[in-house]
C-alpha cells in the first residue's frame, strides 16, 4: 500500500512538473500579456494543486493535511483573482490584445 501511495505521489509530482513546464512554454510562445497571463495562471494553479495532492499523499499526520488544504485553497483563491486584477489593470492602461482577439466591453 506504502508503494502505491508513493507511486500517486510521485506522479502528482511529475504532472505537477509538467504543468509548470507548459505554463512557462506559453509564456514564451503566446502571443500577448493576456493569453500568457492565461497560460501561466492556469499552469500554476494546476502545478500547484497537483505538488499539494502529492504532498498531501505523503503527509504523516492529520494536521500537516489540513494545513496543505487550508493553502491550496488559499492558493486557488488567490491565484486566479490576481490574475485577473492584472489583466484588467493592463486593460484600463491601455495595453491591447493582439488583432484578432474579441474584447467584450462593459
Amino acid at each position: 500500500m506504502i508503494r502505491l501511495i508513493r507511486f500517486l505521489a510521485n506522479l502528482c509530482f511529475a504532472g505537477s512538473f509538467l504543468a509548470f513546464a507548459l505554463g512557462t512554454l506559453g509564456l514564451f510562445r503566446l502571443p500577448d500579456p493576456y493569453t500568457r497571463l492565461h497560460g501561466v495562471g492556469m499552469g500554476d494553479t494546476l502545478g500547484v494543486g497537483l505538488a499539494g495532492l502529492g504532498l498531501f499523499l505523503l503527509s504523516p499526520t492529520w494536521a500537516l493535511r489540513i494545513k496543505l488544504v487550508i493553502v491550496l485553497v488559499l492558493f486557488w483563491t488567490i491565484n486566479p483573482t490576481m490574475t485577473h486584477l492584472v489583466a484588467k489593470a493592463g486593460l484600463i492602461h491601455g495595453v491591447y490584445p493582439v488583432e484578432g482577439t474579441k474584447v467584450i466591453k462593459e
